[in-house]
């Protein structure tokens, strides 16, 4: 009897749906498992952000970095200390990221094919308040060679941001070009126009 019930459940099912309405039916249930799986709940989660990332568009705002603004220190995973002051006068793209975030493991192979075009130009300084170990772990299973850095003082305020991701593109004379909050595509043909402008 109960073996009859689902069958004939299955039969209205089946007379409603096409086969493309039962297979859009069966990846959506697979997906709300998968999300309440903690294991595989960053991964989807990543990858549904990632095939809806934008380019990011130049900030309307006109803002430039002061001197202060530079002065702040970071480092490196090998322990070298990086004084952020003397990036100045360099085309820079800063980044604050997390391992534990979504958003920004999602945008990190747009960041990396980014820096493998642009890294002999300009600085790349991707910022977490994670421990050394954890970063560590991270870029060598996910392959990044990107440089990561922790803070080793505080971020000037003009760098504050509410969420992360939170990527700025600041130009050799310190002008903010771009700042965004949440992931974005960082390979885009209208962000590597961009670049190119400003290092010419």
């Amino acid at each position: 009897m109960k073996k009859g019930f689902w069958a004939e459940q299955w039969y209205k099912y089946r007379r409603k749906k096409t086969v493309m309405g039962i297979v859009f039916d069966l990846l959506f249930t697979l997906l709300v498992i998968a999300m309440l799986i903690p294991t595989s709940r960053k991964i989807v989660s990543s990858t549904i952000i990632r095939y809806s990332m934008f380019q990011p568009r130049e900030s309307k705002e006109l803002t430039y970095l002061s001197n202060n603004d530079y002065h702040w220190q970071l480092e490196d995973l090998d322990g070298n200390l990086l004084d952020f002051s003397t990036l100045k006068g360099q085309v820079i793209f800063l980044n604050f990221w997390a391992t534990w975030c979504p958003p920004c493991i999602a945008e990190m192979p747009s960041i990396q094919r980014l820096y493998d075009d642009y890294k002999d130009s300009m600085a790349f300084v991707l910022v977490s308040q994670e421990s050394k170990t954890i970063l560590r772990d991270f870029i060598d299973k996910k392959g990044y060679t990107f440089p990561i850095y922790v803070l080793r003082s505080r971020q000037p305020e003009v760098f504050t941001s509410r969420s992360i991701p939170a990527s700025f593109l600041i130009s050799a004379e310190g002008q903010m070009i771009m700042k965004k909050q949440g992931a974005a595509r960082w390979d885009g043909s209208n962000v590597k126009e961009l670049i190119d402008d400003m290092l010419q």
